[in-house]
This record gives structure tokens, sequence and C-alpha cells, in this order.
């Protein structure tokens, strides 16, 4: 059987979210994942040597039914954590199954990266979506929130964060709640990228 490898990637386009995959070539797989529509390249945060092609979707139904709700989407290998936490499970996997030497990390050099690209959080009027705006929520279009400050929207009579609505609508600690909303058809962090981060 070939040999391959467990990826976690990660993409400072992409907050709290992770991407776990498995490829016979990481570097490859990340240039290939990296001349899609975002902006900043993929980096990768840790690999895990396996014999088994299907070995990610092993560790995709472990997280699925530990929480469900961390997929982003069906059938994607997206998930909502930290990179860290990621880490952690195949960390245990590697320490239980005694190959903790086929597992590797690159998070020191990440960080370093990581602190040339810190973004402000997004502002509404300086994104172009005015006060008073709808936004829709992208699993269910009948759940939409009201803009009513530079950072603030009201759902359900209350005036509270994007993150907070997305955080208790996937029912989970943290999450970037701009993934999980759009504005006239297109993502929050889509208009953000495009508006206020073009000058960070």
């Amino acid at each position: 059987m070939s040999k391959g490898y467990i990826y976690i990637m990660v993409n400072p386009a992409l907050q709290n979210m992770v991407k776990i995959g498995y490829a016979a070539d990481v570097e490859a797989r990340r240039k290939q994942l990296s001349t899609t529509a975002l902006p900043y390249d993929y980096e990768v945060y840790a690999t895990y040597a396996t014999s088994g092609q299907l070995e990610d979707k092993k560790l995709h139904k472990m997280i699925d039914q530990l929480n469900p709700d961390l997929r982003v989407s069906k059938n994607r290998e997206f998930f909502v954590m930290s990179a860290d936490e990621a880490y952690e499970l195949l960390e245990a996997i590697a320490t239980i199954s005694g190959t903790k030497d086929k597992l590797r990390t690159t998070k020191k050099e990440i960080q370093k990266q990581s602190e040339h690209i810190k973004r402000p959080p997004i502002n509404f009027t300086k994104c172009g979506i005015p006060i008073g705006a709808e936004l829709v929520f992208t699993e269910d279009p009948d759940i939409k929130v009201t803009v009513v400050e530079e950072r603030k929207v009201q759902y359900n009579d209350e005036i509270t964060s994007l993150s907070a609505v997305a955080g208790s609508l996937k029912n989970v600690k943290s999450i970037q709640g701009s993934l999980y909303f759009t504005y006239k058809g297109k993502l929050i962090t889509e208009i953000a990228e495009a508006t206020q981060w073009r000058q960070v």
C-alpha cells in the first residue's frame, strides 16, 4: 500500500477553522489548494504518515461523532476548531497507536507568519454594509440579522455580534461569524477582503 499523509492545513482567511485531508504529496496539495479564491496561501500545520488513503475519512467520522456541528459543510473537509485542537486529536491517535514518530508539526513557523497577518475585527461601515442591512445565514436563508452598529447586529431583539449569533446557531463556542453570513449574496469575509482588510 502506498504511503501518504493525513494533513492539517490552515489559512489566515479562515480563522478558527482547519482543513483535514489526505494526500500522497502534501506540498503539491497545498499549492493546489492555494490557487483557489482565498487571498492567502494555505499552510501545512501538521502531517501524520499513514499507509491508507482513506484514513482521513476515519478521522472525519470520529469528529462528526464527537460533534457533528464542527464540520462546516457535509462532505467538505473543513472543521470549526483551532489548529491546536485538530493537532491534539492526531496526537492522541498517534500516542494510542504508538506511532508518534509519524507525526510532524510546523506550529512555530506558522505562528511567526501569522504575526504579520493580524487583521482588525470586521467593521460593517468600512465594508460598505450600511446600518439597517440584512445579513443572511448561509445554512438557512430564513435566518437573518440586521446591522445596527459598525460591529453589532440585532437578532431576536438582542444586540449582539455576528460571531455570537453564528456560535449559537452552530452550537460552538468559538467561531468566525463572518464566514456564515452573506450580504447581497456575498460572504461577509469576501466583502471584508475586498474593502476593509485590503489596506491591512
